[in-house]
């Protein structure tokens, strides 16, 4: 019976590749280390602050696309309209539009708008109160 040398590389290829990875762990096992794994520590500071990031997003995406239903979501609401010192609408409707006119490269007039309710001071503003008051009902 013949056997290719082909096949017998590989035999030793494997067997030499199987000899080395027991040899590392072994050395490992001697020096009371475990084997290398990528591990990534958060500290408890930060595990807050994902959890408040979190609901605050939550709190927020809902508060913008159903309104305010709860006591919660009504209270960062009427702390947004103190603030601003007018109601906030969040229904989405076209009525408020802030339009003006461009002149475009070829000296037309073009007419543009947008969306007065929907600006993002609104929104990064009641996202900052939201996280405010969930840190601070974290606390209680």
């Amino acid at each position: 019976m013949e056997i290719p040398t082909y096949q017998i590389h590989r035999v030793m290829k494997v067997y030499t590749k199987q000899l080395s990875q027991s040899k590392m762990l072994e050395r490992q096992k001697t020096l009371g280390k475990k084997p290398s794994m990528d591990r990534i520590n958060i500290s408890v500071e930060g595990k807050r602050q994902a959890i408040i990031d979190k609901v605050a997003s939550n709190v927020v995406e809902r508060i913008t696309n159903f309104g305010p239903r709860d006591e919660f979501d009504k209270e960062i609401v009427g702390r947004l309209e103190s603030e601003i010192g007018r109601k906030v609408d969040f229904q989405k409707s076209g009525n408020a539009q802030f339009v003006f006119n461009v002149i475009d490269a070829n000296n037309e007039k073009k007419t543009t708008s947008l969306s007065v309710e929907g600006s993002d001071f609104l929104i990064k503003r009641l996202e900052q109160l939201v996280k405010e008051a969930v840190d601070k009902n974290m606390e209680a």
